[in-house]
């Protein structure tokens, strides 16, 4: 990973801010609720609407920092099957070593390491738990089953995506089918 840490100018972010300087060398926590708003700072997200609790062991040693996040709650999501919005469960444990550097440890990449500079006096995590949240969320999202095991989809749309009478093929497609059966 790259360093993560830089001074952030959006005052929002700044509460994600954990001065470190003059903090013993024992282990801190920090918890943080997540929500919509926090998504709206990272011009590439999509995520609108989630409530998530982040919690971060802070764990300061003599000459680096190791840092567990934990996170659970929810992200407001389409589903990959029927495309209706519905609550995605999430949760997920990502630990991380902070190390102070010059900026010649770029060859030494290793994804579970971060450095800063030794100039630095906080660090930000802001991006390590929007990172962390964006990975906490399943590859496939599609409703959950309800207590009987039956889908929670749209039926509606189940039913319009199932019916292929109705539907005309392309010509093109047509042509491809008449080789896949000659097979």
């Amino acid at each position: 990973m790259h360093s993560y840490f830089l001074k952030v100018d959006n005052k929002f972010l700044q509460e994600y801010n954990i001065p470190f300087v003059g903090m013993k060398h024992s282990l801190h926590k920090f918890e943080y609720f997540i929500d919509g708003t926090f998504f709206s700072n990272f011009e590439e997200s999509s995520i609108e609407n989630c409530q998530i609790e982040v919690k971060l062991d802070f764990d300061k040693k003599e000459n680096f920092f190791l840092l567990n996040f934990y996170i659970d709650g929810f992200v407001k999501l389409a589903c990959d099957r029927c495309s209706e919005d519905f609550d995605q469960e999430i949760f997920g444990d990502f630990e991380v070593a902070v190390k102070f550097g010059d900026g010649s440890e770029a060859e030494d990449l290793d994804e579970d390491v971060v450095y800063i500079s030794k100039s630095d006096d906080f660090i930000n995590v802001a991006k390590l738990i929007y990172d962390f949240i964006i990975l906490s969320i399943p590859l496939r999202c599609v409703h959950p089953n309800d207590k009987d095991g039956n889908s929670t989809c749209n039926q509606d749309v189940l039913a319009k995506l199932n019916n292929k009478e109705n539907t005309e093929v392309d010509p093109r497609w047509a042509a491809l089918e008449k080789l896949k059966n000659k097979k």
